[in-house]
């Protein structure tokens, strides 16, 4: 029979996505650790950015410094999120060449997964939970659950953070920077009215068992009634993993990487810094150029969509600095890339990614 092991903590979610959940991911990898689901609930708020994201387009970084409230940056693709005190998260860490995961890709991860998350809810709270396409959980408009994927190396983590409890929605409304693209389909434009609680849903608290019952029934929709939940603890390896992680991933170096600040800092004189963005049905897509001689001195590409491996978006710069400001040789790169057996950036196309380039032209 196979097995899952459950382990359950409290770190905060920047700790837990910086610290914790590489570890894992690094453990399972390596054959150290079996397949593993956590459920965490966030002892204190935070925020945490996606691995493509540029921190200080994303946050309001110093209204978050006077308020106390720490950002991280993770190893995981998405938006920014926050993760406010009492909220929680399901977090999946699977072996794709198992024969009883039935998740092998990013896109199946958001078809088939997220879809049963949301069946769960609506029978266990009698809420009209739905799956919207790619990857949240909605009640009646308002976001219930962010879901992230991220498959390197033939490890998938799946993460659900959910709005157990109501949080403060001027921390959203102040501290999430939105780009105008991101919300055009959008009917509630403000970012906190934009979400929801299962407490407020449910019309009242979540308890543990709520929480246990909610797991439960998750891992038996998404991987049938054959799989075994084994209570479980970090190892001694993968704590020692963690606080490498927690070292490596609170550097600024990390945390800017993807920043104007530290990509451009050599920005020759006559350079000119030019952005474009694109909605594609994954999330908004981001393209920041230096151009020089109308030619595309370097570039940063960014945004909250899934790309797997994670390495494309650096393959795809790569390509594309020297190349001319035109559509045909820049649209020819992102093409190739898109065709390549290994990629996969599921909610977006090439003309997605060459969208956004002709906006930073235009």
């Amino acid at each position: 029979m196979p097995e899952l092991r459950f382990i359950q903590t409290d770190f905060s979610y920047a700790d837990f996505s910086t610290s914790v959940s590489p570890a894992l991911e690094r453990a399972l990898e390596k054959g150290e650790s079996p397949g593993t689901v956590v459920l965490n609930i966030f002892r204190e708020g935070s925020f945490t950015i996606g691995v493509l994201e540029d921190p200080e387009k994303s946050v309001d970084l110093d209204y978050c410094r006077r308020e106390g409230i720490v950002v991280r940056r993770r190893q995981n693709p998405g938006g920014a999120v926050w993760g406010p005190p009492g909220g929680g998260m399901i977090v999946f860490y699977l072996n794709t060449g198992e024969p009883w995961v039935p998740l092998t890709s990013v896109k199946e991860a958001f078809q088939k997964g997220v879809p049963e998350l949301a069946a769960s809810l609506s029978r266990l709270f009698s809420i009209p939970a739905v799956y919207r396409p790619l990857n949240d959980v909605e009640v009646k408009g308002r976001k219930l659950v962010a879901t992230s994927a991220r498959l390197e190396n033939g490890i998938l983590t799946l993460r659900y953070v959910i709005n157990l409890v109501p949080t403060d929605r001027d921390i959203l409304d102040r501290a999430i920077r939105v780009a105008p693209e991101k919300i055009q389909d959008k009917k509630i434009k403000e970012i906190g009215a934009r979400f929801t609680c299962l407490e407020a849903e449910a019309g009242r608290k979540i308890s543990e068992a709520d929480l246990d019952g909610l797991l439960v029934e998750v891992v038996e929709r998404t991987f049938g009634p054959a799989l075994h939940l084994k209570p479980g603890t970090l190892t001694d390896s993968e704590k020692i993993y963690a606080a490498e992680y927690q070292k490596a991933f609170t550097a600024e170096a990390w945390f800017y990487a993807n920043s104007e600040r530290l990509r451009f800092a050599d920005r020759p004189a006559g350079a000119v810094v030019s952005e474009g963005r694109h909605k594609a049905p994954a999330g908004l897509i981001r393209v920041t150029l230096l151009i020089q001689a109308n030619r595309i001195r370097d570039l940063i590409i960014t945004g909250d969509f899934h790309p797997s491996p994670h390495q494309v978006i650096q393959d795809m710069e790569t390509a594309l600095k020297g190349k001319a400001c035109d559509p045909e040789p820049v649209g020819l790169e992102i093409k190739k890339l898109f065709e390549r057996p290994d990629v996969e950036i599921p909610g977006t196309t090439a003309d997605d990614f060459l969208s956004a380039f002709k906006r930073a032209w235009s």
